[in-house]
């Protein structure tokens, strides 16, 4: 090995040397300024869930920092297009609370209908779902952002860590549901009966009377012997 390659290693690693070094300084000076925040614990990554369902999912937060924080749940865009929301909570975290101690938060989401499915009536009505295609699967994290303090408001720096989910779609097949039809026929002869009724007992008595009187004279004269 020559002289120059010799140099041109040394070169090499003063200069990895110092980007490790000018990375650790980095990150010291952005910890010391850090006096407020959380850590987030999860138990899985993966969460199997029925088309069209709710379902909830349990996270803990710890502060080991000097100052109270509050913890807001969320979802990562990619996972907010697909999904609904239907409830967040909002930890208050205390100061020095370690991970041993992490308190748990929740958030609550309903999966979309992906599956296609075979209708009657519309994209809705007496529909059948076989179950054919491949299963939906959704990938993004869920998000925990801490404000300083007891307060969700404001202009404050917010910190903000996160944990990967991935959400697997399960259809579920069925036939075709025909109560509503059942219904509509019901319905449907119940009014005609009630016409039919209203029809021959909704007339005057009198008009009634004569309607009978009548008829008793047309059998009256049908059953007269003929000469």
């Amino acid at each position: 090995m020559d002289l120059q390659q010799h140099k041109n290693k040394m070169k090499i690693k003063r200069g990895d040397t110092m980007k490790i070094f000018l990375g650790l300084i980095v990150f010291i000076m952005l910890f010391s300024f850090v006096s407020a925040g959380v850590g987030i614990k999860w138990t899985e990554e993966s969460v199997l869930i029925d088309e069209g369902k709710e379902a909830c999912l349990t996270y803990y937060v710890y502060n080991p920092w000097d100052e109270d924080s509050t913890a807001l749940i969320s979802l990562s865009e990619n996972l907010l297009g697909v999904l609904t929301m239907q409830e967040t909570e909002t930890k208050f975290v205390p100061a020095q609370t370690s991970s041993n101690e992490a308190l748990p938060i929740k958030f609550c989401f309903k999966s979309p209908k992906v599956y296609p499915r075979n209708c009657l009536i519309g994209d809705e009505l007496i529909c059948e779902q076989q179950c054919n295609a491949e299963q939906k699967v959704y990938t993004g994290e869920v998000l925990i952002s801490s404000v300083p303090g007891d307060s969700t408001g404001g202009s404050s720096t917010r910190m903000v860590v996160s944990a990967p989910l991935r959400i697997r779609v399960k259809c579920v097949p069925h036939g075709r549901d025909y109560t509503l039809v059942f219904l509509v026929l019901a319905i449907m002869s119940l009014i005609a009966i009630i016409l039919l009724l209203k029809r021959k007992y909704g007339k005057p008595k009198t008009q009634r009377l004569k309607e009978e009187m009548q008829k008793l004279r047309t059998e009256m004269k049908k059953s007269k012997p003929k000469r």
